[in-house]
């Protein structure tokens, strides 16, 4: 694979993520995929990338991820987005606000063979938590 199918893989990856269809998603994940994040931890497998997909949507409902940008670079491919959606669900320890968030995230994805084999997700957990009401928003100084 050359690094415009790594940009089209993570553009069907977002595609199976917004039409909430985790059949989809998985078929771009390899058997041995690890992934991490600071909220949801380390991700094993296709059934630890099921689990963690089941767990966002249950959280967040009506999920979406809009890219802003998709770049590869060899076997790399990463995604920086703004993710969106309604807090419905447990996320995190933090009980259903059903309050409306924005956060911006990077996914950054090692591919091989076709299949994502690794990923590591970086997001602004700090702007999502405040918006949850979990994390005070900072006063302004006086000037």
């Amino acid at each position: 694979m050359n690094e415009q199918d790594h940009v089209k893989l993570a553009k069907a990856a977002l595609a199976a993520i917004n039409a909430h269809d985790i059949d989809a998603y998985l078929k771009n994940i390899d058997d041995k995929y690890v992934g991490e994040s600071e909220t949801l931890g380390k991700v094993h497998g296709r059934d630890g990338a099921r689990q963690m997909m089941t767990t966002m949507f249950q959280a967040f409902p009506d999920l979406h991820i809009e890219a802003e940008q998709i770049i590869a670079s060899g076997n790399f491919v990463i995604s920086r987005a703004v993710v969106t959606g309604t807090h419905k669900g447990a996320f995190a320890g933090v009980p259903a606000t059903n309050k409306k968030v924005t956060w911006h995230s990077c996914n950054v994805v090692e591919v091989k063979n076709g299949k994502a084999i690794s990923s590591r997700l970086y997001a602004d957990n700090v702007s999502l938590m405040r918006q949850l009401g979990v994390l005070p928003v900072p006063k302004a100084a006086a000037g």
